[in-house]
């Protein structure tokens, strides 16, 4: 996965803990000339669209970006998910948000993209 983890200052016992607000997660589609990111919340933050993109037409552009965005936003999904649990939430808690896994994003992704990687 791609996030962009901003670390604060370490605590007492000197472990430095990510820091969840500025979290960014990306999803590009195979030859990366679409992306998109998003934010903790699932909020689109940022678009990445080169010129050869722009060729393919508005049709397949706006398909691809909501694609990406819908990735985009279960990745930061799976971030919540491991905030939760650094946390320390209980499993059951956790479960109970229907957030995905690593594991199960990665299918995802695997199945939009038909890849196995």
């Amino acid at each position: 996965m791609t996030e962009t983890p901003a670390l604060d200052q370490a605590d007492d016992v000197g472990d430095a803990a990510p820091n969840w607000r500025t979290m960014t997660y990306e999803v590009f589609n195979p030859d990366h000339s679409v992306g998109v990111a998003c934010g903790r919340d699932g909020e689109i933050v940022g678009l990445h669209i080169t010129d050869d993109a722009r060729d393919n037409g508005d049709a397949w552009l706006a398909a691809e970006i909501v694609r990406l965005a819908r990735l985009a936003h279960q990745k930061s999904r799976v971030g919540l998910r491991a905030e939760m649990e650094f946390n320390g939430t209980r499993p059951y808690t956790i479960d109970s948000f229907d957030l995905p896994t690593e594991s199960a994003y990665r299918a995802m992704e695997a199945a939009e993209f038909g890849t196995a990687s």
